[in-house]
């Protein structure tokens, strides 16, 4: 059996596993994120433990060099992650001598839901992550999409409700959506998460708003066949349907797209927290020559 290895690199945790082609997870390990020197020492070590793999497929945090060939291919850029600015993530793992192949990831993450999960059957599709970031990636066509570098959908600027004067945690944006509804912006206004006994509706009601906000800026631009929403943020008890109903009425009957009003055309991840493990073993599988491009 063709054995491959898979990286998931979290700005909070980093998840590492052997697999097959076919997206299985065969073994993993888990471990907080840390400063890139110990982070790499560990995967490696994995790695080099157990049963040698034959490709590495890494889904990754950024902003991070996704163009095969260029320069900083694999190098994290201005990412507000403390001590990770500069750091040669591709380097480290192709360090093992092996094929290596890169995306973000939530376009790791939304590979897996295609070929397994949420988003199959869908030519336009868009995966997003709402937790410690907020991230997200087209998939078109069964690809992940990416231009001049890998979208940036969480830092699309959203307008503030009246009665929101929290500041952004964006180093960057004042008004962009990780600023303002990611995990470390929601601790910071309301002082717990959105799944905690005291989060009020009004709280739901806010976060909701500007996801929903951040969902229809998306369906203008892209006009997606479903969105899938994941990160421990999107896990708070009723929270899609209600970003799926401020998406509704921000759009103001604009368009009329029955997928729209379909229940489930914003969803969980159907692969949970394995999506992004799952599409980083499709990325090890098309690197080393045992699956197709899809």
């Amino acid at each position: 059996m063709t054995l491959l290895g898979a990286v998931e690199l979290g700005g909070t945790k980093i998840r590492a596993a052997r697999g097959d082609p076919a997206g299985t997870i065969a073994d993993s390990v888990t471990f907080p994120t840390g400063l890139p020197d110990q982070a790499f020492a560990r995967l490696r070590a994995f790695f080099q433990a157990g049963e040698a793999v034959s490709a590495i497929g890494i889904g990754s945090f950024g902003p991070i060099g996704v163009t095969r060939g260029a320069a900083d291919w694999g190098v994290m850029g201005r990412t507000p992650k403390p001590g990770w600015q500069g750091a040669d993530v591709g380097g480290a793992l192709a360090a093992l001598g092996v094929p290596v192949r890169l995306e973000t990831d939530v376009a790791a993450a939304g590979l897996g839901e295609h070929r397994r999960g949420a988003l199959a059957g869908t030519a336009c599709g868009i995966y997003l992550t709402v937790g410690t970031g907020i991230g997200g990636a087209l998939i078109l066509d069964g690809r992940p999409v990416n231009g001049a570098a890998h979208a940036e959908m969480g830092h699309v600027t959203l307008l503030r409700e009246a009665r929101d004067e929290a500041p952004s945690t964006c180093p960057h944006h004042p008004h962009c959506a990780e600023g303002l509804a990611a995990g470390p912006a929601i601790a910071r206004r309301f002082g717990h998460t959105l799944s905690d006994p005291q989060a009020t509706a009004d709280q739901r009601a806010l976060i909701a708003d500007y996801l929903g906000q951040l969902v229809a800026n998306l369906v203008l631009v892209l006009s997606p066949e479903r969105i899938v929403i994941g990160g421990g943020v999107a896990k708070a008890p009723g929270l899609l349907p209600a970003v799926q109903a401020r998406m509704r009425a921000r759009l103001n009957d604009y368009l009329s797209l029955p997928a729209l009003d379909r229940p489930g055309f914003i969803a969980p991840p159907a692969l949970g927290d394995d999506a992004g493990l799952t599409g980083a073993l499709f990325l090890a599988a098309e690197a080393s020559g045992h699956a197709p491009r899809a």
